[in-house]
């Protein structure tokens, strides 16, 4: 008999319904085989007698980071305007985190854009203003706000205002 393990998922941020605060932690790792405890004098797991996983035990090998920034401002998680969206970018342009609302302005869904680089989606002419402009707001750790045309999932070029800015992470000292 097999056992599933469940974890809670949240899609949005900041509080539940029922009040309770999640942090969200990003967790990089790997599945280990790993040997039955018994081979481990003074280890002891507790597992029920009719378990017949016994000959494949496994385990998850992983560093959480938690993630400080995911936490955005209440203005805009609470915000029912279905025109703006969140986005987080790592310091190459990629895409750390995408609101769910995104759906609704480009017609892309978060998974679709997580990972990719934000400057390829910019138009041709904008491209390096956008570039320009991310880079002086790590460099002074300010802010700026700039409209520029991306591409939306049908293909066609939208106007979008950005209001952006650095952060330093409080733990780590990096941007």
């Amino acid at each position: 008999a097999g056992h599933l393990n469940r974890l809670k998922q949240r899609n949005s941020l900041g509080p539940s319904r029922d009040g309770t605060n999640y942090a969200v932690v990003h967790c990089t790792g790997y599945i280990k085989n790993w040997p039955p405890t018994d081979m481990f004098p003074g280890v002891h797991m507790e597992r029920p007698v009719d378990d017949d996983m016994h000959a494949s035990h496994c385990c998850l090998v992983a560093i959480g980071r938690l993630q400080v920034t995911s936490t955005a401002s209440n203005d805009m998680t609470n915000s029912n305007n279905q025109s703006e969206f969140i986005t987080r970018h790592a310091m190459d342009g990629k895409f750390t985190f995408v609101d769910q609302r995104v759906m609704n302005v480009l017609g892309y869904t978060p998974t679709d854009l997580l990972g990719k680089i934000c400057y390829d989606f910019c138009h041709a002419e904008d491209q390096m203003n956008v570039k320009d402009s991310f880079d002086q707001v790590l460099k002074q750790k300010g802010n700026f706000s700039l409209m520029y045309r991306t591409r939306a999932k049908s293909g066609e070029y939208v106007w979008i205002r950005t209001h952006a800015n650095a952060f330093l992470n409080p733990y780590t000292e990096e941007v």
